[in-house]
């Protein structure tokens, strides 16, 4: 696995830098992984400028899906920016239980995906294009991890 990670590290594009900071926390049970993406006050700020139409501080239900069309679905062309492969196959990330939320100031994406924990399982963050930076800020499991980190995202390998 730290082969794979050396690669991915030595592959990122240093004069690319992000437009947004996204706070990662992620629970990773043997069936499922939840993520919950918290966007920075100041992005959280504009964003909400831009999508909060009628100014309430609260995204509606349209609001919430004209935010999720143009911030979170279209990121489905490079698999939500998420690299999930265990000792089988890699995972093709079928987000469910989307919802965007406004609350201390900061935007919140929460959603999870099925996959099937068998041996040795890669989570990676990746955005090649790095308009999205992860820092991972909490893991909930009961699973062993060994977790890599970089500036602008992290990859954990996971094992019963």
């Amino acid at each position: 696995m730290k082969k794979k990670l050396a690669l991915f590290f030595c592959g990122l594009n240093l004069y690319a830098h992000p437009h947004y900071f996204l706070d990662s926390s992620l629970q990773i049970d043997e069936n499922i992984v939840k993520n919950f993406w918290k966007f920075d006050a100041l992005n959280s700020k504009i964003l909400m400028f831009d999508f909060d139409k009628n100014k309430n501080k609260i995204l509606d239900k349209d609001e919430k899906e004209e935010f999720l069309k143009a911030n979170f679905y279209k990121l489905k062309a490079n698999n939500y920016n998420i690299f999930l492969q265990n000792e089988e196959k890699e995972f093709e990330i079928i987000p469910q239980n989307v919802d965007v939320i406004y609350e201390n100031r900061k935007l919140t994406i929460y959603f999870d995906f099925p996959y099937e924990l068998k041996g040795e399982t890669t989570f990676c963050t990746m955005d090649e294009k790095i308009y999205l930076a992860y820092k991972l800020e909490d893991l909930k499991t009961n699973l062993k991890t060994d977790i890599q980190k970089s500036e602008y995202d992290y990859c954990i390998g996971v094992t019963k």
